[in-house]
């Protein structure tokens, strides 16, 4: 007598987009998916006020093309990116959370299957980091990746566009400080979850597709949040007597910074300063400082060369 086959297992990724007035990029994104098919569980959107909901623009312009499982989540006040992966993370019913800018898409079905594996065979790695590549899925300049190296690595961050959690790990961390919105919040988490025993693996050959939107980039503001931000997870994570000197080079940064990007930006510095003291009260409630031991391996990991990961999933390393 002959067995039936075994079902397969259940879909195990979520996948998230956070999302706002970009609604042609969100199309390409989604379409994307069905490259997963199978591998895919959801996919949860938040749209976060955008003017107009993005939902149905969205789901017309795919039909036949639009994933099976998408579900749209929309906030009738704007929050943030932060707040929106948070969210989703929190809606998600899988281990593995895949989250994507709207203007990020899959190129590649084995790029996220590469990634998966590694969170199903090391439970000491929290998420992935992947490179970023052009709709082809040739990568950008070694300057563009979270790691300038061509072997699977520990890397001390990811880059927003496209990373690879572990639900759990993420939660367990309190996911992203939702003060900072975006820029920078990914250095913050990982920081926290380093402190707390995870590590963060980047996979150079598992390209994910990231074409830069226009809409909504704003120097100025991104030269802000960029100097604001640092500071605050600054003041919330460094450990004394480090956080007061953290928090004056950062401050100090952005006058390089805006010399360097040639941003006119008259009494940006006190606006920058002002906000931060409005916002010290709330600061000083939401430090909690990581050990010491925690910082001398994150300054360890960006200022040396990136420790070769030799996990089960991977053949890994320049020597391997």
């Amino acid at each position: 007598m002959t067995l039936p086959d075994a079902p397969p297992p259940p879909p195990s990724l979520t996948v998230g987009v956070a999302t706002k007035d970009r609604p042609e990029a969100l199309v390409r994104c989604l379409r994307s998916l069905r490259l997963l098919d199978g591998l895919l569980a959801e996919a949860i959107v938040v749209d976060d006020a955008s003017d107009p909901p993005v939902e149905g623009a969205v789901t017309a312009a795919l039909a036949a093309d639009l994933p099976p499982e998408v579900r749209f989540i929309r906030n009738e006040r704007s929050v943030n990116v932060a707040a929106g992966r948070n969210r989703i993370a929190r809606e998600a019913r899988t281990p593995w959370v895949l989250n994507l800018d709207d203007d990020a898409f899959v190129v590649t079905r084995e790029a996220v299957e590469q990634a998966v594996r590694v969170l199903e065979t090391d439970p000491e790695v929290a998420a992935i980091a992947f490179p970023q590549c052009d709709e082809a899925g040739v990568p950008y300049a070694p300057s563009a990746q979270p790691a300038p190296v061509d072997y699977p690595c520990y890397a001390p961050t990811f880059i927003g566009y496209a990373h690879l959690l572990r639900r759990d790990a993420f939660l367990s961390v309190g996911g992203f400080r939702e003060r900072l919105g975006i820029n920078g919040e990914e250095k913050d988490l990982c920081l926290r979850m380093l402190d707390e025993g995870w590590r963060v693996v980047y996979l150079p050959s598992a390209g994910v597709g990231h074409v830069a939107a226009a809409a909504g980039r704003d120097r100025r503001r991104y030269l802000h949040q960029t100097v604001r931000n640092s500071v605050v997870s600054a003041f919330c994570d460094e450990p004394m007597p480090l956080m007061p000197a953290g928090v004056a080079v950062r401050l100090w940064r952005y006058f390089p910074m805006r010399k360097g990007w040639g941003i006119d930006d008259p009494g940006g510095f006190g606006r920058i300063v002002r906000g931060l003291a409005r916002d010290l009260p709330a600061l000083m409630r939401e430090r909690r400082p990581v050990r010491w031991e925690t910082m001398r391996r994150w300054r360890s990991m960006t200022q040396s060369p990136p420790e070769p990961y030799r996990g089960p999933a991977v053949t890994a390393g320049p020597d391997a």
